[in-house]
């Protein structure tokens, strides 16, 4: 049985090349390894000499605590035979020749595991914990705080503010309940999963690879690196999405807040930013906090207020910016919309510049300039055209019918420059479009409270 097991497993790694992508593969099978997790051993991990090799070890260390015992008994050994000389030692005892280690796999003999592969492809291993849910006592409780003290904060601001708001805010967060419970387990992608190791790279004294495995990388230096820490972390941020979209809101209407939740909910090309694990439920919520930070802050006379204002409003941008790099010139637009603070806008341009150059000498941006439109340019026209041809059909006739209000100039002509800029060129940068759906929907409710009568 044993040399069958051997032989399929070689069948599969002889194949590996001739496939699309790789695959992870078991030995003797998936239930010994099942088997391991379920046992009462205690385990330790080896890690290899290699960046990739021991950052991945902390991961497996990290996941593996929350469902055994640390302990001397079980090696798990991380790498392959080229960067981990324990697995070199051992590596006979699999029945494989060396180059199989180069593969992701995850191996099973003689009271010793193996967790092999490259810096190319040793995440494909996550795939064995993904039905795995187990998240730590702690983790729970600050998920459950933090997402209560947000609605707290949120409902008791916006029930001061003399209107309905604070009641649709309560139908809002219920939406979201139920968002979440009906898709909790959002996807953990190969490009997702990429960029953690990347990040965990830099969390164990590598360099990071772009502006988001950093982020995540500085984040798993206090925060466990497993699934269920990065899903909290998603839904929070995804909570912080629908609480600041009230604020994108007319201040004297704060309740048109919840329609700008309804028209971002209803529309797949938004959640589609946001139904799999990654950069774009962090770039959005930073966009939004940005947009509510300019739609509702009054920036004070004093200079070193002003300065702390603005230093907040460059970071939220720069936060947006580092997720997806054409919303860097976010600040230009805000000048040609604001234009009389000139101190303000120049402190705003230098700040976001500077942050902008930094990223990109440290860590890069890895994009370029898109010279022509995307090759499914009819498709994505059509899907944008069905799932916001509400707001765009409400935002034209609020501009039909309340046109001689419109000022070049203010809130209202920010968003509406936003909109000119980002929605054309979303048909070359198709991940703007939930960042356009954002920028409609709060354009559209500040439209439409324009021609409401007693406004």
């Amino acid at each position: 049985m044993r040399k069958a097991a051997v032989l399929l497993v070689l069948l599969v790694l002889l194949l590996a090349p001739h496939v699309s992508a790789a695959q992870l593969t078991y030995l003797p099978n998936q239930s010994a390894f099942q088997a391991f997790l379920s046992s009462d051993s205690t385990f330790y991990v080896v890690a290899g000499n290699d960046t990739w090799a021991r950052a991945w070890a902390y991961y497996l260390d990290a996941r593996l605590s929350t469902l055994k015992r640390r302990g001397n008994e079980t090696p798990v050994l991380v790498g392959n035979v080229h960067d981990n000389d324990l697995m070199r030692k051992l590596w006979n005892l699999t029945g494989l020749p060396e180059s199989a280690s180069l593969h992701p796999s995850i191996i099973v003999m003689n009271g010793t595991v193996f967790i092999t592969g490259t810096g190319e492809n040793i995440y494909l291993t996550e795939r064995a914990f993904q039905n795995v849910w187990n998240p730590t006592r702690d983790a729970v409780v600050a998920f459950l705080g933090l997402s209560l003290l947000v609605v707290v904060v949120f409902l008791t601001a916006l029930r001061g503010d003399r209107t309905h708001a604070g009641s649709f805010y309560a139908i809002a967060v219920s939406l979201y309940v139920l968002w979440a419970l009906t898709s909790w387990r959002a996807a953990f992608t190969d490009s997702f999963l990429r960029v953690f190791l990347h990040a965990l790279e830099f969390s164990v004294g590598g360099t990071a690879s772009s502006p988001l495995s950093a982020i995540m990388g500085f984040a798993f230096r206090f925060i466990p690196p497993i699934e269920e820490n990065i899903l909290f972390i998603h839904w929070l941020l995804i909570l912080l999405i629908v609480s600041f979209s009230f604020y994108l809101a007319p201040k004297r209407a704060r309740d048109l807040g919840f329609i700008i939740v309804g028209f971002l909910l209803v529309a797949p090309m938004f959640r589609l930013g946001l139904d799999s694990v990654g950069g774009g439920a962090l770039g959005l919520a930073s966009l939004v906090v940005a947009l509510a930070i300019i739609g509702n802050v009054t920036f004070s006379p004093e200079w070193w207020k002003a300065f702390l204002q603005t230093l907040v409003l460059s970071a939220f941008t720069l936060l947006a910016a580092a997720i997806n790099p054409y919303l860097s010139i976010i600040p230009l637009v805000f000048v040609l919309a604001f234009p009389k603070r000139h101190l303000r806008n120049y402190a705003y341009l230098t700040i976001t510049a500077l942050g902008v150059f930094l990223i990109y000498r440290t860590v890069g941006f890895g994009v370029s300039l898109p010279r022509s439109v995307h090759p499914d340019f009819v498709e994505h026209l059509e899907r944008f055209l069905m799932d916001g041809g509400l707001m765009l059909a409400t935002a034209f006739y609020a501009a039909a019918h309340g046109g001689e209000k419109m000022r070049m100039k203010g809130q209202t002509a920010f968003l509406l420059l936003m909109a000119l800029i980002y929605i054309p060129m979303a048909f070359f940068v198709p991940s703007l479009f939930p960042y356009d759906f954002v920028i409609l929907a709060a354009l559209t409710v500040r439209l439409l409270h324009r021609v409401t009568p007693g406004t």
